[in-house]
Parts: C-alpha cells; structure tokens; sequence
C-alpha cells in the first residue's frame, strides 16, 4: 500500500526515523523541517510512502501546482478533481532526486515511480492530476521516460568532488589546474593572512538562524532566471533546519565586529554531503571578495577530516565548479502528460 501524508496536518509517522536511516535520508527530510516548509510554501507538499506489510519500502516528495499556484499565496487544501501537476523533487536541495526505492532498480527507479507512486496519487487527487514534472532524472533513467505524451530535456549538471584521493586541503588544490591552483593559493593566502576575518564550522544548531536567514535573502534576490522565483528564508524553515544534528554551518565573520559576512550550510551524510546554502554580503554592504572560492576549500578541508568521500556542490556555474576538480554528472527532466 502507499500511505500519502501532508506534513501541515499529519504526525510523524513512527517509522520515519527508520525510514531516513535506511534510505539515508539527509536534514531537509527531517519530518520537523518538512512540516515547517509546507506551512511556508506556496503549493502543497505530499509525501507519498510505500510500505511493504507496514514496512516502509520507498518515499516520494512532490508539489501539488494547480491553476491557483501564485508566487506569493500560500498553498491552499489539495482538494480533488481540481486539474493539476505533480512536480517531483527532493524537498530541500536541488541536487538530489526527489524518490527513494529500497531495491535496487538499473534505472534508478523511475519505473517504479511511475508504476507505484501514479496510481496512489490519481486516487489521491483524482482524473484532476493531468501531469507530471520528474526532476533529476539521471541517465540510467532516461529511457523510463521517454515515449508518447513525454518529454525530456537535459538540464543542469549535479557537480560532485570526490574528495577520497585527498589527505588535505592543500592535496586538493595541487591536483587542479595549474591557473586555478595559482588562483586558490592567492585566495588562501590573503585570507590566512588577514587577521581581520575568520572562519570557522560549527554545528547548525549553535548558528543564529534569523542571521543566517538574513544572509541569504541576499543570495537569493540574484535568482531571477527561474519560472518561478524563489520564496524568500524563512526564518521558521531556517531555524528548523540548523536544529537538526546533521547540518554543519561555515561562517565568515569579522574579528572586530563580529558581524556575519558569509554563511553555509553543509547536510551532513555518511557517502554523499552536499554544501547546500551560500550566502554573502555585497560588496556595497562592506563584504568581501573571493569568500565564495575560500569555502570551497573549507568544504574539502571539512570532508577529508569527516572521512566523506564525496561533497556534492549543486548545481549552477558548472564550469567553475569542474575547474575546481568536481565532475560532472547529467541530470534531466521529464515532463510526463497524463491522459483523464
């Protein structure tokens, strides 16, 4: 059976914390963080769960987008037979998809998607449900969705560094490319160099949330490229974030006012961490160059003492990021329409 719960009103269920476990699940799967971004978002939010004799086999995070869906109204009950899209993605970052499977599926479950989680919400949402939008779709699963009434189109590359080869920063930054390791070793120099800013990771919890929040409404008023723009920090979503145990917060502080002039924010995970947020002062506001380059180091100095693997670095300026050593891996979209 598959059970479909909305966060504003329904309880954690008790096999959640199982649930993140097994599937390895980061912070913004948090039931606390899920239910405090539905109350905050402009569509509705339904986790769809997959159990197999009451054991929990698979979780999908989509968005409800109907007609209604305005960029500063907040979501309003689903309802039924209202005619609408599901647009399946992680809840938190980009980075990740957005469906999790216990078993392994050479396309990476997206025929289990599509087989499963369907049917579920059309009894859900009723014949009103006419499509679908599947985000991060990666290669394996591409054919799954290709065919009559799909659509699929590549879209922003995932940049991943694998940080194993590495015992330090520095082995790092020797590895790239001789004008970007010229251009590291400047930045890191000054830094170290300038008494008059520091550094430092901490856990979420002990960070100020509306600081952090503040901070990246800046960073967020620069995204203006995508159909729908953003909804600003909210400092609820950011505070129920920073609490959970598994985020690390990077911060960039002046020494003698102790004023915040760059933050991130690292989800914590045993194989695959993603620096999830980065916000900094403008420069007209008294904030400074290069920081943004800086915390890539912080982010591989911080995975090699962790003993991670890997550090996923989003999405976005794809070619900066695979000059810092990260490849890349293609993603895609499929737009599916579903016949009434």
């Amino acid at each position: 059976m598959i059970e479909v719960l909305d966060p504003r009103r329904d309880p954690e269920p008790a096999y959640w914390g199982a649930l993140r476990a097994k599937a390895g699940l980061r912070a913004d799967w948090s039931w606390e963080v899920l239910t405090t971004q539905a109350w905050s978002a402009r569509t509705a939010q339904p986790i769809a769960v997959l159990l197999e004799n009451g054991v929990p086999g698979g979780v999908v995070s989509s968005a409800w987008v109907t007609g209604l869906t305005r960029r500063h109204r907040f979501a309003r009950p689903s309802g039924r037979g209202r005619l609408g899209g599901l647009d399946i993605r992680a809840p938190g970052s980009g980075a990740i998809p957005g469906w999790w499977f216990d078993a392994e599926d050479d396309d990476g479950g997206v025929a289990r998607l599509l087989e499963s989680f369907v049917p579920a919400m059309r009894a859900e949402l009723g014949f009103g449900l006419r499509g679908l939008l599947i985000r991060q779709v990666g290669e394996s699963g591409v054919d799954s969705v290709r065919g009559r009434l799909k659509m699929v189109r590549r879209t922003e590359d995932i940049a991943v560094l694998d940080v194993s080869p590495f015992t330090c920063r520095d082995d790092w930054m020797y590895s790239l490319a001789r004008k970007r390791k010229q251009n590291l070793r400047k930045i890191f120099r000054t830094f170290d160099a300038d008494p008059s800013v520091e550094v430092r990771i901490r856990p979420g919890a002990e960070a100020d949330p509306v600081e952090v929040a503040e901070l990246l409404r800046y960073n967020e008023t620069k995204h203006h490229d995508v159909p729908i723009v953003p909804l600003p920090a909210f400092v609820g979503y950011v505070s129920a974030l920073l609490r959970q145990p598994d985020v690390h917060v990077v911060e960039y502080r002046e020494t003698t006012t102790g004023r915040a002039l760059a933050v991130a924010t690292v989800l914590d995970h045993p194989t695959l961490p993603i620096a999830r947020h980065w916000a900094a002062l403008p420069p007209e506001l008294g904030g400074r160059p290069n920081l943004y380059f800086h915390f890539y180091g912080e982010a591989v100095r911080w995975a090699v003492e962790a003993g991670r693997p890997e550090v996923v670095f989003g999405k976005k300026m794809s070619e900066m990021k695979a000059s810092l050593g990260a490849r890349l891996v293609p993603q895609y979209a499929a737009a599916i329409a579903l016949l009434p």
